[in-house]
């Protein structure tokens, strides 16, 4: 069996990567991730609602004038009678996945070589039917308003399955053409048919057909007109799998024939590479008024270096340094972004120096960093930007260094900033992460609850973002906050979500808009990389390699205490349930997608509605680190927005001390020169209640300005709007 194709095109050789238990769990964990995708993603297609009527009604006044609107009688014969009706909600809601992932287990377990060809064509007639929602949404007979259907659905479903509220969350119900149901249940039978199955097993496909065909009309949840419809994705998926089979073969025989060719091609390939998913999705959810960067500001311990310093500096590294040489060229409608190589790098462009007044004090150093997040960086040249910052006799200069989220998550930014500042630490191999086996038991659970997930319960602090940014930081002693978080029996990460809780309740308090028990969703980052090995660094690999863990923070009053102890209770189950292994594989699914398509599904899921808020906890290096000969005090992080979420908190631990930044829009949350005190005054309110208040050193002030003197004796805050 060949290796390749959408995700993956053949079943392990029993033996490698854990035998033929690992190869299941990969399996099973490909199946999940193509119902996932099927109910968040179509959900996140799902657009107007009056378009979609309109072309419900479109497809109902074809039949009439087709005579094909059986629709009618089906539904009312099954209205009258109740027990019927139960019966074909009971095989609308579970014959076609039953019989849809038994056969291909079926398949799997006989190890026929039929599996790889029916694994990857059910998979296209999946995406293919998603792309068909994207374009063309429409809804079923049954939720079209005025036209008078029984939702015989909605009155028999069977319990925990499709229909009930559980198993429907996150899913788009208006997504009627084609039918989804009458794709599968035909790829039965052209999967039966490849395998050359027994004429019974035939016949019996046939007649699941017929049936299905008969209920999803007569429950309608589908036009007629739906059948040929679902019933074309079957062709249309296997010819999409026999091109790229052909294409894979040929790219093998190019390479057997060609010689040198073939390694000129393969050295041009080196120089232009496409665009990971992960990567893209962050190209695709930035706009102008969302741009979508990463960082830090950095305040050095007396002079900043000159500027030709630096510029020779990374002269030298970068060409060790992935991406930073590199530019995106746009992609097409069947052609993901390439980064390509953008010859010369201008480091006057890449390195420049701002001199602010005098005695603006951190705060105009706030100030500067937010209107530096505010622009989009140029993608005719490479994703960063490093701006020396000159502050005169009476505050340290400092570096602002920005790169775009597609070059690297965080802590891809400190692992590459990493490899810029001194001391240079001796990089470690990447150190191997869990067996096949243990990833896709990990993934298996967590499908399932991440399609179960549904859409956030937003609060009132999400709006539409305008250009604007205001940015602001706190410092707080790492040991200190540890103390605290031990002495509440829960993460540094529990701490700060509960921060974070106590911060939005106030917003909310001072508003008069009651919480009403809706949780503050808040999008955290989990790191997919191997932990650093202490001592060593840890090479600079680009690209995003997080997933976002989705946890709920109650933001109604209560005692701060409380609240930590809320969002720990209620993080825990997530962060072992396998949703952040889960996402990933999801995410890589999506990236199958057409790029307009992706782009859409990126954009449909990155915003308000999903989640409320970003929170985000990097680890950084726990030694002093200098910048060509100078030496850094506080550094803070840099995180960007997402469509309609209006603030993100991102804390690094680095030398002894957790530096913490917000990043918000001031016209959605115009609180948000005050989010950073407000969450000094939240810990020392928590520390006060785990009785931790002298834990780990001084205390945590509000004295603006945190610079290099801060350490981790002293805490510091700021901020602009």
């Amino acid at each position: 069996m060949n290796r390749g194709g959408p995700p993956g095109a053949a079943e392990p050789a029993a033996g490698e990567d854990g035998g033929r238990a690992a190869s299941a769990a990969r399996e099973i964990a490909t199946a999940l991730a193509v119902l996932v995708v099927y109910l968040v993603f179509t959900h996140a297609f799902s657009g107007d609602r009056a378009v979609s009527d309109a072309h419900g009604r479109a497809l109902l006044e074809f039949e009439r004038w087709a005579r094909l609107d059986a629709e009618r009688p089906l539904n009312e014969f099954l209205a009258r009678h109740g027990w019927l009706g139960a019966v074909a909600a009971w095989e609308y809601a579970t014959t076609y996945v039953a019989g849809t992932f038994g056969f291909l287990a079926w398949l799997w377990w006989r190890r026929s070589p039929a599996y790889p060809w029916a694994r990857n064509t059910l998979i296209l007639v999946t995406l293919i039917a998603i792309c068909c929602f994207a374009l063309w949404p429409a809804t079923p007979p049954r939720l079209l308003p005025g036209e008078g259907y029984t939702d015989i659905i909605a009155l028999h479903h069977p319990p925990a399955t499709w229909g009930t509220g559980v198993v429907s969350a996150g899913a788009n119900p208006y997504a009627a053409m084609p039918s989804l149901h009458i794709g599968w249940v035909a790829w039965i039978g052209a999967a039966a048919l490849r395998a050359r199955c027994r004429p019974f097993v035939t016949w019996l496909c046939g007649l699941h057909l017929a049936v299905t065909a008969l209920v999803i009309v007569a429950t309608s949840a589908h036009y007629v007109v739906d059948i040929p419809g679902g019933l074309l994705l079957v062709p249309a998926a296997a010819g999409a799998e026999a091109l790229r089979a052909r294409l894979v073969r040929g790219r093998l025989t190019g390479g057997r024939l060609m010689g040198g060719r073939h390694r000129d091609g393969l050295r041009r390939a080196r120089r232009e590479q496409r665009v990971a998913a992960a990567d893209a999705f962050f190209l695709h959810v930035e706009s102008r008024d969302v741009p979508q960067v990463v960082g830090g500001v950095a305040e050095f311990a007396g002079p900043a270096p000159p500027a030709e310093r630096v510029r020779a500096l990374l002269a030298e590294r970068l060409p060790r340094l992935p991406r930073l040489t590199q530019r995106v060229r746009p992609g097409g409608a069947l052609r993901r972004p390439r980064w390509v190589e953008a010859g010369t790098v201008d480091l006057r462009r890449h390195v420049q120096e701002v001199r602010l007044p005098p005695g603006g004090g951190r705060g105009a150093l706030d100030g500067l960093v937010a209107r530096l997040v505010a622009e989009p960086l140029d993608h005719e040249r490479p994703l960063w930007r490093f701006c020396l910052v000159r502050r005169g006799p009476d505050a340290p200069d400092a570096i602002v260094i920005l790169f775009h989220h597609a070059i690297a998550d965080g802590i891809g930014v400190v692992d590459i900033l990493r490899g810029i500042l001194e001391p240079a630490l001796p990089e470690a191999a990447p150190a191997r992460g869990p067996g096949g086996l243990a990833r896709a038991a990990a993934v298996l659970p967590g499908l399932v609850l991440l399609g179960l997930d549904g859409t956030a319960r937003t609060t009132a602090v999400t709006g539409t973002l305008g250009p604007e940014r205001a940015f602001g930081t706190a410092t707080l002693p790492l040991g200190r906050v540890r103390a605290v978080a031990r002495a509440a029996g829960v993460r540094i990460t529990d701490v700060l979500l509960a921060l974070v809780g106590e911060v939005v309740a106030d917003v909310l308090a001072a508003r008069g808009e009651p919480a009403d028990g809706r949780p503050l969703r808040a999008a955290v980052p989990m790191t997919l990389r191997a932990p650093e090995p202490p001592g060593l660094g840890r090479t600079a690999v680009p690209g995003n390699l997080t997933a976002a863990l989705r946890l709920d923070v109650p933001v109604g009053p209560m005692p701060v205490l409380d609240r930590v102890a809320a969002v720990h209770a209620a993080a825990e189950p997530r962060r072992r349930s396998g949703r952040t292994a889960a996402s990933t594989a999801a995410m890589r699914l999506m990236g199958a997608l057409p790029p307009p398509l992706h782009a859409r599904a990126a954009r449909g899921t990155y915003r308000a509605g999903f989640f409320g808020g970003i929170v985000s906890n990097m680890p950084g290096p726990p030694l002093p680190m200098s910048l060509a000969g100078a030496p850094l005090g506080d550094v803070h992080p840099i995180l960007p927005l997402a469509d309609g979420v209006p603030f993100a908190v991102g804390a690094l631990s680095w030398n002894g001390s957790l530096h913490v930044s917000v990043t918000a829009e001031p016209r959605v949350l115009p609180e948000a020169a005050a989010f950073p005190g407000g969450l000094l005054r939240a810990f020392e309110r928590l520390a006060a209640a785990v009785g931790a208040a002298g834990a780990g050193g001084g205390a945590a002030g509000g004295a603006a300005g945190g610079g290099a003197g801060s350490g981790a004796g002293s805490g510091a805050q700021s901020g602009t709007a």
